[in-house]
Formats: structure tokens, C-alpha cells, sequence
């Protein structure tokens, strides 16, 4: 059976703080720091040892506040039940870098067979990377695809640009011209940069669509609402919001409601998420483009499996993306089951 890890222990979480002062020195001396830390956490816990019949996977997700990454996280669970002997381990980073590369040398220590990796930051994945190859253990990124992705490791996601560019696609369809606000995530990750610039993309040679806002929401509901929020009081106006994900839409929605403004304004969302599909019944999102976290929890789990066994698998798996609106929302329901 699959268990949930929610952090490291306690001792672990008060280093932290020193693990941060030590960023700016050599990568050995912060490597050091953290194979300590870790082995501290592995004694503290038992040091228990692991069944040989049993495959491990350490599961390290970036925050698990985030919608779309807990359906994703529960997905992998409800897909591992189905397989023999095989147990998750959960860690959640809560968007901390310096806290995810200390889960995963943790991860290292425990010597579990594999780790699949959504990362807090795509640029900065080479240290964690390297050491999991130094250790002899199968990587599968998941979701946020890295700048660095050497043979050997596998890839498990959506064409981000895709994203956007359906996003856009719907809007000039069922509009136009007009002024364009896009509600980003976390600019450190590969997914809200492509998505925005596959809707500037599209948008570059059609004069009559004038992209006139961009501010990020870190993936949140609430944030979205507060940048919405803080649109409308400028006195802007704004006959179009594309959203990087659902969960920020939802927010924009809240604040368009409120000011009296929804029903004048096309909004767009990513993730299809219970949620966001609820909100196109009720009419108040235009529009999702679906990101299958199912088939994506299941390739990288199917992946990793792969690399431990030693069978063939593809580098690099795309997971196709699906606009969703009231039209379609009935078929695509049924498919999903």
C-alpha cells in the first residue's frame, strides 16, 4: 500500500535554516550538510530495513496545497494500489527549493529503487539530478519538465506551449479584438512561461488583441482573486483573462463577480480540474484546456518501473491536451469516467 510522507522530521526542519546560510558556499560543503541532515532523519525514524520485495519510489511534489498536483498525487496512489509490492513515499516541498533538495538526499539515503520529481524550480535541477545518477537510482521528472535532462532520465508531461495556444485559439474565436489580462504561475517553472508565451504567440500578428497585463498569482485561488482584485481598481478594461491554471481563474471569476463585471469578460483556465469543470456548468468559466494528470501519474509511474526493471522506455512522453467548454463538457465527462 502507497503512505504519504508529508515532510522529513523535525530535526531535519530546523536545519534547514543552515542549509540556506550555506547556499553561497561550495557544492561540497552544502552537499555535506545535507547527507548529515538526511542520515540524521533516516536514525531518527529507525533506520528500519526496507523489504527487498517491495519497490520504493520517493514522490517528491512541490506543494501540496496546489489543486491540480493533489488530484495528480492521488492519482499515482489510486494507480500504485493496482501494482504489486510497490510503495510511494510523498514528500511536499512547499515551493522550496533548498527543502526539496534536502528530501531528495533523503530520498538518496533511504535508498529507495526510484524518485519521481515534479521540481519547485526547472532551472535549478542539475545538483539533485546528478546526485540521483551518482546514486544509481531511476529518475522520472513529472509535470515540470528541467532546463537540464541528461540519458538516463525520463520525462513525463504536456507541450506547455500547447497550453496556451488553445487558450488563445478559443478566445479569438468567440470574440473580436480586445484587451487581453494573463494570470501566470511561478515564473521559475517551464509551464507558466511557455503557456504565456504560446498566448503572445498567437496573438503577435492580430493587432486587434492587445495583451495590456501579466502579473503572476503563484498558481493560488486566492492570489488570483487579489490580482484580479487589483486589475479592476485600476480602471483598466479587460475583456479577456487567460489563466495559466484553473485554480487562478476561479479567483479572477470571485473578483469578477463581485465587481459586476463576469458576464462582459471571457475567462480561460488550464487543468480541467473538478472545479474548473463545475464552473463551465454553471457558466461562469468559458473555457479549460484539460492537463490529463491521470495519464501523467500513471506514465511516470509507468516509467520509473521501466527504468528499475530494465525494460525499454521513451525519454521523453507527451500527455495530449484537450480544449474543454459547455459544449464538449458532457463527451468529456463521459470519457473520463
Amino acid at each position: 500500500m502507497p503512505i504519504t510522507t508529508s515532510g522529513l522530521t523535525t530535526l531535519f526542519q530546523q536545519s534547514t535554516k543552515y542549509i540556506k546560510q550555506l547556499m553561497n558556499k561550495p557544492k561540497k560543503a552544502v552537499q555535506g550538510v545535507l547527507f548529515i541532515t538526511g542520515l540524521m532523519a533516516l536514525v531518527a525514524c529507525g533506520g528500519e530495513e526496507a523489504d527487498s520485495n517491495v519497490t520504493r519510489i520517493g514522490v517528491a511534489i512541490p506543494n501540496f496545497d496546489d489543486t491540480f498536483l493533489v488530484n495528480m498525487k492521488d492519482s499515482m496512489s489510486a494507480y500504485a494500489e493496482k501494482q504489486d509490492n510497490l510503495e510511494l513515499i510523498f514528500v511536499d516541498a512547499k515551493e522550496d527549493t533548498v527543502k526539496q533538495l534536502g528530501q531528495i538526499q533523503n530520498f538518496i539515503i533511504q535508498q529507495v529503487d526510484g524518485i519521481i520529481l515534479v521540481p519547485v524550480n526547472t532551472d535549478a535541477t542539475q545538483p539533485m539530478t546528478d546526485d540521483i545518477l551518482k546514486a544509481g537510482i531511476e529518475l522520472v521528472y513529472l509535470n515540470r519538465r528541467p532546463t537540464y535532462l541528461p540519458d538516463g532520465v525520463a520525462y513525463v508531461g504536456s507541450e506547455e506551449l500547447r497550453f496556451g495556444e488553445e487558450q488563445a485559439k478559443y478566445a479569438a474565436k468567440h470574440s473580436e479584438g480586445g484587451n487581453i489580462g494573463i494570470i501566470m504561475g511561478m515564473m521559475t517553472v517551464e509551464a507558466a512561461i511557455l503557456r504565456t508565451q504560446g498566448v503572445e504567440d498567437f496573438f503577435k500578428e492580430k493587432p486587434e488583441y492587445n495583451i495590456i497585463r501579466k502579473q503572476t498569482a503563484l498558481w493560488q485561488r486566492s492570489q488570483g482573486m487579489v490580482v484580479m482584485e487589483n486589475w479592476i481598481n485600476s480602471g483598466d478594461k479587460l475583456d479577456i483573462i487567460i489563466s495559466n491554471n484553473d485554480d487562478m481563474a476561479l479567483g479572477a471569476i470571485q473578483a469578477l463577480r463581485a465587481a459586476g463585471k463576469l458576464d462582459d469578460t471571457i475567462v480561460i483556465g488550464v487543468d480541467a480540474t473538478p472545479d474548473g469543470l463545475m464552473a463551465i456548468k454553471k457558466g461562469a468559466l468559458d473555457a479549460t484546456v484539460f492537463q490529463d494528470g491521470r495519464s501523467q501519474a500513471r506514465g511516470a509511474i509507468d516509467a520509473a518501473l521501466s527504468g528499475i526493471n530494465k525494460t525499454p522506455r521513451d525519454k521523453i512522453t507527451w500527455i495530449p491536451a484537450e480544449l474543454v467548454t459547455k459544449d464538449n463538457l458532457a463527451e468529456f465527462e463521459a470519457k473520463q469516467g
